[in-house]
């Protein structure tokens, strides 16, 4: 049986116009520079935290944020970041939430067929909005349903009109309840009733994504718009690639699975917008990827087999938790950040670039919350036979380009991005002025403030250049420059400045700290920058840039195709 492709395993030259000679310098030059890359990463964050560790000391470890730890680990640890001090309170309830949820899922797929398991997941849905948000569930229910509703004037108002009034309302139900906190229930008496244990406002970023895929999808389907490489039956499917053959559909056929107009009733709506493995964080899953695995669960075996893969994916989840764990123990980024007069002593005891690379460690402690919180919820997900696309594919240390870090780091998302922003607004016939408008968008999606505007234009006046630089460059008539070692060099320090610039964007956006710029970390650190030691940092980043380069190489080789 033939199966179309989903992986090119050829071993041709990842560098035409190269010569033989070139190549193997080339080869050199990676693994010396690999070797000086890993260690210099691994020295300078162990040399950090001892830092943090003796400063810390001198406060007698009294800094806002710490808290008691374990004691073979230091005794204190940094709780400073809300965000994962409320998710680690939690965690135990949401394992045990998991394993329950799945077992009974379990037990009504292997005796009934999915109708009685669509009544479970709804009862189960709205068990789980109610415990989060009480009386507040029926205002997330209500902001369901009016799109909802959209649906029944579809084919009076037509496709253009639908979309943007689906538009125009998430928007409007997103200021609104940014304004109005979640809207009062000040009316109820009950105290039970009236406190929600997660806010509902908070959860709506991923609600409206799923709204607005719910109704984009709904007018493909009332449309047949289907392209006629949509896989439209079971045999299509299984025949797609080898590991469909297998059972398992994968991630690119099911981008491509076709639904019915019976696939949309407002019950669908209410499990979609609520299921629990993805409701707080994500990873992002377009409806009609959800809904099919939902509808063929018996045709799906993600839960039957592969036992293996998620053995290894449950055991990357433990690690995961356990190199934060250490972090956080370790390296008090968010306590030493977040208090103004701490940051400044911190400056005063230390170089530029201690500064610096504790700023960028920062950016790694993000890293590793948001892996272990997606991880954790696409394994759920997994273990319950919702397949899902991976976000973070790489790590942290392993991005040189804005456009790379953009694509993997919140992976799903940027796939529905593409499916219902960037080919709606005209694709690549309108790049950089679609690429403006998504980034902005993405920006008021995390929340309305404007220094999360300023963060999204950074990286938008960083990306356009760098796309115009690659393509030129990219371009197989220039691959010979390869051959000469001041071009490769300009290279990688070209990608150094790219990593300093990703820094610098995302302190604007994600850790800025301080009521106003001049309290902020980001501040500290610009009136501290003079161009030698900016170019110091970039020469600091050179050696981790071959690696970077390295790892790429040796996927080209395996026959591993990435775009990031």
């Amino acid at each position: 049986m033939k199966y179309k492709s989903i992986g090119n395993k050829d071993k041709e030259s990842s560098y035409p116009g190269v010569t033989e000679k070139t190549k193997k310098i080339m080869l050199i030059e990676y693994i010396v520079h690999s070797i000086i890359g890993v260690f210099v990463v691994f020295y300078f964050t162990i040399k950090l935290g001892i830092k943090c560790y003796n400063f810390a000391k001198e406060y007698n470890f009294h800094i806002n944020g710490l808290q008691e730890g374990y004691s073979f680990l230091g005794g204190h640890r940094d709780l400073s970041d809300y965000q994962y001090r409320n998710y680690r309170s939690f965690f135990s309830y949401i394992v045990i939430g998991a394993i329950v949820s799945v077992a009974i899922g379990k037990v009504l797929k292997h005796f009934w067929r999915e109708k009685v398991l669509k009544t479970y997941y709804l009862i189960f849905c709205l068990g789980f909005g109610f415990y989060l948000h009480r009386f507040k569930l029926l205002y997330l229910i209500i902001a369901l349903l009016i799109p909802y509703l959209f649906t029944y004037f579809y084919k009076i108002v037509g496709r253009n009109i639908f979309i943007l009034l689906t538009w125009l309302y998430v928007i409007a139900i997103k200021v609104t309840t940014e304004l109005y906190d979640g809207y009062s229930v000040e009316f109820i008496s009950n105290e039970f009733l009236k406190d929600e244990v997660f806010p509902w406002r908070f959860s709506f970023g991923f609600v409206m994504l799923r709204v607005i895929s719910f109704n984009c999808e709904y007018a493909n389907v009332a449309d047949k718009n289907t392209k006629s490489n949509y896989l439209t039956d079971m045999d299509k499917i299984k025949n797609h690639c080898k590991e469909c053959a297998k059972g398992r559909f994968c991630l690119t056929a099911l981008k491509f699975v076709a639904i019915t107009e019976k696939d949309f009733p407002f019950t669908n709506l209410i499990i979609y917008a609520l299921y629990p493995p993805v409701y707080f964080t994500g990873p992002t899953i377009m409806y009609h990827c959800f809904i099919f695995q939902v509808n063929h669960v018996e045709e799906n075996k993600h839960n039957d087999i592969f036992y293996k893969e998620k053995i290894i994916y449950f055991f990357r989840v433990i690690i995961n938790f356990v190199i934060l764990e250490v972090f956080n123990h370790f390296i008090y980024v968010d306590a030493i950040r977040g208090n103004k007069e701490v940051l400044e002593r911190f400056k005063e005891q230390n170089s530029y670039f201690f500064l610096f690379f504790l700023n960028f460690n920062s950016l790694v402690f993000t890293y590793l919350k948001y892996c272990l919180m997606w991880k954790f919820a696409r394994f759920w997900g997994w273990c319950d036979g919702i397949y899902n696309e991976e976000n973070m594919n790489r790590c942290i240390y392993n991005n040189y380009s804005f456009e790379g870090f953009w694509r993997q780091w919140h992976r799903s998302y940027n796939i529905w991005l593409i499916r219902y922003m960037y080919i709606p607004l005209g694709g690549k016939k309108w790049k950089f002025l679609n690429t403006f408008v998504i980034f902005s968008y993405v920006a008021l999606w995390h929340d309305l403030e404007f220094h999360l505007l300023v963060w999204a234009w950074c990286i938008y006046f960083s990306i356009v250049p760098e796309i115009i630089i690659k393509t030129y460059f990219n371009n197989e008539k220039r691959k010979y420059l390869l051959n000469y070692m001041w071009f490769r060099y300009l290279r990688a320090l070209a990608c150094s400045f790219d990593v300093c610039l990703m820094v610098i964007a995302n302190l604007a956006g994600f850790a800025s700290g301080g009521d106003t710029f001049s309290e902020s970390p980001l501040y500290s650190l610009y009136k501290s920058t003079t161009p030698f030691r900016f170019f110091f940092i970039m020469m600091f980043f050179l050696s981790p840039t071959f690696t970077m380069f390295f790892i790429r190489h040796i996927e080209k080789l395996h026959g591993i195709k990435k775009n990031f």
